[in-house]
């Protein structure tokens, strides 16, 4: 009597057979022309032959087979898939990088998207949809916008947007608030405060185009340290720590990170559920909150942050770094208290934040009366020149004449705008700038007003 070869367990045939379907599953999902289909054919014919072939030595011929022609056809495939993406839907440029460029305009033709490389225009700023608007709060608004091939950027960097408002152009600086692990769009947190920020609330909707540059800015994530890391906010200058807490938990999740976030009432606690869950998802993230207005909130802690607050939530103060965004005064404030709780100044890394430094420092009035004539500014870069009222800033005076300065503050708290004095005199009223900047000749242009006829590097 001749043997005949057994028959493999029914186990093992269900586990082949999931195997091979598996493998089908996948080939047809590379995609969906012609070619790509008739890749799959095989791979049908090797998954039926296990119930033909139900030795255990067919099958596991049959499954070292399809393997190798399933590898073999990632070789093959990509030559039937070119051409065969779909144009992506609105909703999808949220998850994906841009390969686009846009029509002129101030808004997406309906229904239209964007198509090859977005390019930047002679002032190095690039139109970019609106991908998305979210209310943070009553007066926050995030801007999700598509973001160019080649805008990369660290956390705690800014982005300058660049609108046009009664005939001027006006420049402003917005923290970007998403990480920058984030593929295919950023966002930017707008607090309406101003004319610009208003003016982003009130026309921009998605589909709505934006001039935007790339980001910059030093006030940046560290890297390449890995010591306790202690976010202190204020108010709206939640927005870049914020972009450093998203990165932190994604990049080092196993490094210790604190949020001291400060506001004046829960109404305006901007991303309330998201540091709620980020809290939640990563144990070595930790997130108070404190309410410092009338009447107090159970959920959160009431008063401002203090040293008791700080020895309670940072074991180790002289060990772990620093950074802070918010209002000036808060920002000196807790700048010495760390300093007296033995804080290295070097481990302080600290930014003023937009409009909220407003009123801290010696911002010029523009409505004031005249502290003297008028002067003529000249830009040297621009080649354009002013005739000065006699009590607007260097800063006004350029974006009257159309010359773009990069600003934040307005307030000579930040340093954004600085800029040379390249000749003549002029006044600068902010503490912001050390003995040996100002004997470079340079200035705080939102500032500074000109004492004579002058000539500016921009």
């Amino acid at each position: 009597m001749i043997d005949q070869p057994a028959l493999a367990p029914s186990s093992v045939l269900a586990f082949v057979t999931t195997i091979h379907a598996a493998m089908v599953v996948l080939r047809l999902h590379r995609g969906r022309l012609p070619g790509v289909l008739l890749l799959a054919l095989p791979s049908l014919a090797f998954a039926a032959m296990a119930w033909v072939l139900t030795t255990t030595a067919g099958l596991a011929l049959g499954l070292i087979a399809h393997v190798t022609w399933f590898v073999a056809c990632e070789t093959l495939a990509p030559h039937f898939r070119q051409g065969s993406r779909e144009q992506p839907s609105r909703a999808q440029l949220a998850g994906r990088r841009l390969a686009g460029g846009l029509p002129a305009g101030d808004r997406l033709p309906h229904g239209q998207l964007p198509t090859g490389q977005l390019r930047p225009d002679s002032g190095d700023f690039f139109q970019v949809p609106v991908v998305a608007v979210h209310d943070e709060t009553s007066d926050v608004r995030t801007f999700r916008l598509a973001r160019p091939e080649g805008f990369d950027f660290q956390a705690g960097q800014f982005l300058t947007v660049r609108v046009q408002a009664d005939g001027r152009t006006l420049t402003r600086c917005y923290s970007v608030s998403s990480s920058p692990e984030t593929s295919g769009y950023l966002e930017i947190s707008v607090k309406r405060q101003g004319v610009v920020s208003g003016l982003l609330h009130t026309t921009l909707r998605p589909g709505s185009l934006l001039a935007i540059r790339r980001p910059a800015g030093p006030f940046v994530y560290p890297p390449a340290d890995d010591r306790p890391l202690v976010l202190l906010a204020g108010g709206i200058g939640i927005t870049p720590l914020l972009s450093m807490l998203r990165h932190a938990v994604w990049c080092q999740p196993t490094r210790r990170v604190t949020l001291l976030y400060s506001v004046r009432s829960h109404t305006e606690l901007a991303f309330a559920d998201e540091l709620s869950l980020l809290a939640r998802r990563h144990p070595q993230a930790r997130v108070v909150v404190t309410v410092t207005g009338h009447p107090p909130v159970d959920l959160y802690r009431h008063g401002r942050i203090d040293g008791a607050l700080l020895r309670e939530t940072v074991p180790d103060l002289a060990g772990s770094l620093f950074f802070m965004c918010g209002p000036l005064p808060m920002i000196d404030t807790l700048r010495a208290l760390l300093e007296q709780l033995g804080v290295p100044p070097t481990q302080i890394h600290a930014e003023a934040f937009a409009a909220a430094a407003a009123g801290a420092a010696a911002p010029v009035d523009a409505h004031a009366p005249a502290t003297g004539p008028g002067a003529r500014v000249m830009f040297s870069r621009s080649r354009r020149d002013i005739e000065t009222n006699g009590r607007e800033s260097l800063l006004e005076a350029a974006e009257r004449a159309g010359v773009d300065i990069p600003s934040m503050c307005r307030a000579g708290a930040c340093g954004t705008c600085r800029t040379r004095l390249v000749s003549g005199d002029a006044r600068c009223a902010s503490g912001c700038l050390g003995d040996r900047e100002r004997a470079q000749g340079w200035v705080l242009p939102c500032v500074t007003q000109p004492a004579g006829d002058c000539v500016l590097e921009a």
